[in-house]
């Protein structure tokens, strides 16, 4: 298993070059902004899963997630022509809903407030 310390660097590094390489990837923003939320290396270092969340509709969701997929070709050949290591790791893609549920838990505590601004000036 590879250290924690080489595990963050190498997550910091696939993070930055999966963000390059999606540059090259036509149409990728124009259903919904799409930002990739992280990266995990699992299975001792030969998988990469790449957390993603889309600002827009399911349809663009879907739409963006198959992009992606079908985006991880041209990601492993940009790994393997600028880095220099020995595993160049599987690549899968994984939404990310966290902002979505950060959203709702706004919505929720911001009625919250609102209901007991109107107990108090009820009073």
């Amino acid at each position: 298993m590879p250290k924690p310390l080489r595990t963050d660097r190498l997550k910091e590094l696939f993070s930055r070059e999966v963000s390059l390489a999606l540059r090259d990837v036509h149409g990728l923003n124009t259903r919904g902004i799409v930002t990739l939320t992280g990266v995990e290396l699992v299975d001792e270092g030969k998988l990469l899963h790449v957390y993603f969340s889309v600002f827009g509709s399911g349809q663009d969701r879907t739409w963006t997630e198959a992009l992606l997929t079908r985006s991880i070709y041209l990601i492993r050949a940009a790994f393997k022509k600028r880095l220099r290591l020995r595993v160049i790791p599987a690549i899968m893609f994984k939404y990310d809903n966290t902002p979505e549920a950060a959203a709702k838990m706004e919505s929720i505590f911001a009625k919250i407030k609102a209901e007991k601004k109107d107990e108090n000036t009820g009073s």
